[in-house]
């Protein structure tokens, strides 16, 4: 609404309160949800478990996709959630509990795209690309042995 506002779209009236509000959610996440220790936002305060929902960041405006801290997380959910190739799982501790989310994978080569990591988005992406099923199409969730595709099928997302 801020930016609707801001553009004469929507009325200004509250504007000077979503501003404020906005700045403190920044500070709140850029304190409580940035760990230090494993240079990455993490889930959630007072955890060090990631969740790739994070790597939606840059779509949504917030930081400098190319930033020290949107390096870093995306190079933490890499290393700590991979499943394989360019799979990733959705959060921590979902190793041997579920199969990967497809939707990470697709977060994640937004990301590096919009990081200028274009190499890396390029080469994940032709890894997902030779996953999809013979019509081009994903399910929710794969199996990171067998490549099965399991969950909701096909899977399409706004997102």
């Amino acid at each position: 609404m801020l930016d609707l506002a801001e553009r004469g779209h929507a009325p200004a009236r509250h504007v000077d309160g979503w501003r404020l509000e906005r700045d403190r959610v920044r500070r709140y996440i850029e304190s409580d949800l940035w760990s230090e220790e494993r240079g990455s936002y993490v889930m959630k305060a007072g955890t060090d478990a990631l969740d790739c929902g994070v790597l939606l960041a840059g779509r949504r405006g917030y930081g400098d996709p190319s930033g020290k801290r949107m390096t870093g997380t995306i190079n933490a959910f890499r290393r700590e959630l991979s499943a394989g190739g360019p799979l990733l799982y959705r959060y921590s501790g979902m190793q041997g509990e579920e199969n990967a989310f497809l939707a990470c994978s697709f977060w994640l080569v937004e990301a590096l795209a919009l990081a200028g990591r274009r190499n890396e988005a390029a080469e994940t992406m032709d890894g997902m690309v030779s996953l999809a099923n013979d019509l081009g199409l994903y399910s929710e969730e794969i199996e990171t042995e067998t490549h099965e595709m399991r969950g909701t099928s096909p899977r399409a997302s706004h997102t």
